[in-house]
């Protein structure tokens, strides 16, 4: 992953984490949640305390299994 792209996925996780408003949704059929960075998608499973990145890519291909 570029650079600029990975700088821009931790900002946002950051930018979460500290309560401000991100475009998050709940994914269909999964207990994770999606958050858009521009073309990225960051899936992650909130736990509370603890947010887990369960993958990170482009919207194309992060949600085929």
């Amino acid at each position: 992953m570029q650079p600029k792209r990975r700088a821009a996925i931790y900002a946002k996780l950051d930018a979460y984490a500290r309560g401000e408003p991100v475009d998050i949704k709940r994914m269909q059929g999964r207990s994770y949640d999606r958050i858009r960075v521009g073309q990225d998608r960051v899936i992650i499973d909130d736990q509370g305390r603890v947010v887990m990145v369960i993958d990170a890519g482009s919207r194309g291909g992060i949600y085929k299994e």
